[in-house]
């Protein structure tokens, strides 16, 4: 898929090349040289790690490790001084790196690199130590074996499903048909190509099998990564990618609520809108949005892509334990009963809360948090699926859609009861593509501020402002 996105920096794609040493399980030809070699590590043992013994162990007498087939490998790879560009090394595995170890347990997680973390550590640290003993161990010098590092991708913690969903919302992004059987049927193309002996393989052929196989289902789409809690494994899959991780509190996903300065939201819907506009200029008009966001985030990708300005937005969305699922703002409504709207009164100025409660019952949290923080709201507004809250009330894109529209109606009808509400207080507690739904959808309702949810206890923080 990475072969035939649209002005894709690749060539052509080898399978078990010839000439490049260890790391030719997969290789991406790129333009003017720069090539990116893979080695894949699959462990069928759950909790397996990449450590020190993994790297540097030597499973057979006079064989070689794995730290020493990739030196080789880059050694033999590597241009001669002043000419072409350094190939990319990348170890690809499922194994997680060892969080212990004093190198392997400091990859960069923008970079999936060891450098610079290696090249700063000074001699007589552990960290300086173990590089030392890795650099004899390849019988190199430290400068020698820091260019490699320089060049070597560590792509831990694959897993099947991450994989899987990457791979769908690539072939949503070229424009095919991304379901479960159109993956197997492209699987089964790609066995095809080793079994058949199909070494190198071109954009031209990708672009056979996808017509032979009747895969393809639209237009080329731009993919929108926005990294907002956690970082993706492969933003260079991304048209446009943005990075806000380091600004948020916390240090897993689950901690990152909100930013450690209450300007970064300021900065990250200003980031947003610019890296929309931009797409927009370069003619795009459909994307799949990426990443890992919490649920004003969503919403707030859909306003800045809305459909008033025909943007078309697709997104993996998983429900319950099931595989995930695209939902595409361009899918037909599938007829849902409309929500059940319950109203709060707090007559505490003139504007409106809304609620949405589609994963779980808010309402009484936000009506806590509205009442604490004085904010100047007439009543709460909350909006629930006929069938009650829970975390799989929205079947698919068309239940959304039409969900959607149910809920906006709603709001502007309680609006029009009082023409003069002069802001409206958004609470989402829901499916992300719900919430991306809506904020593409948000139109003719007025000032918005949306809310963040900080956790069970804690309440809520004012996070983006929607003219």
């Amino acid at each position: 898929m990475r072969l035939v996105q649209r002005d894709s920096p690749f060539t052509a794609l080898e399978v078990e090349a010839r000439g490049v040493g260890n790391v030719d399980d997969v290789v991406l030809r790129g333009r003017n040289g720069a090539d990116e070699f893979g080695q894949v590590k699959w462990s069928s043992k759950a909790g397996a790690l990449l450590d020190e013994d993994f790297m540097t162990g030597v499973r057979a007498a006079g064989g070689t490790s794995l730290l020493q087939k990739l030196y080789g490998s880059y050694q033999k790879l590597r241009p001669a001084e002043g000419h072409g560009a350094h190939p990319t090394l990348q170890l690809i595995t499922n194994r997680a790196a060892d969080p212990g170890h004093d190198l392997l347990g400091h990859i960069d997680g923008r970079s999936d690199l060891l450098i610079p973390y290696a090249a700063d550590q000074r001699s007589t640290s552990k960290a300086g130590i173990l590089l030392a003993g890795w650099a004899t161990h390849v019988k190199a010098e430290r400068h020698e074996l820091l260019e490699m590092l320089e060049h070597l991708r560590f792509t831990t913690g694959r897993t099947i499903s991450g994989e899987t969903e990457r791979i769908q919302a690539l072939m949503a992004s070229v424009g095919l048909h991304s379901n479960h059987q159109s993956l197997e049927q492209g699987l089964s193309a790609a066995a095809a190509w080793v079994r058949n002996g199909l070494r190198t393989v071109t954009p031209q052929d990708v672009e056979k099998d996808i017509d032979r196989l009747g895969l393809q289902a639209g237009e080329p789409k731009a993919v929108l990564l926005v990294q907002a809690i956690d970082r993706d494994g492969h933003p260079e899959d991304a048209t446009a990618a943005l990075d806000w991780v380091d600004l948020f509190e916390g240090n897993a996903p689950r901690e990152r609520t909100h930013p450690r300065d209450h300007r970064s939201w300021e900065t990250m819907q200003q980031e947003l809108e610019a890296a929309v506009q931009r797409l927009e200029n370069a003619g795009w008009r459909k994307m799949v949005i990426r990443g890992a966001m919490r649920q004003a985030t969503f919403f707030l990708v859909g306003a800045a892509a809305p459909r008033t300005r025909q943007w078309g937005l697709s997104y993996m969305q998983r429900r319950g334990s099931e595989a995930g699922h695209i939902w595409n703002t361009e899918t037909p409504r599938v007829l849902v009963p409309q929500p059940i709207a319950q109203s709060t009164p707090v007559e505490a100025g003139n504007e409106l809360a809304v609620v949405i409660n589609f994963a779980l019952d808010a309402t009484p949290a936000v009506v806590s948090y509205v009442r604490q923080a004085g904010l100047h709201v007439r009543e709460v507004l909350s909006l629930t699926p006929e069938e009650g809250a829970h975390d799989q009330s929205v079947a698919g894109s068309g239940e959304a859609i039409c969900y959607v529209q149910h809920l906006i109606n709603a709001i502007r009808r309680q609006i029009e009861r009082h023409p003069s509400t002069e802001r409206v207080h958004l609470f989402l507690a829901g499916p992300g593509g719900l919430a991306l739904l809506l904020g593409h959808r948000w139109n003719r309702i007025g000032a918005t501020t949306v809310y963040e949810h900080l956790g069970t206890g804690v309440g809520y923080a004012p996070a983006f402002q929607i003219p």
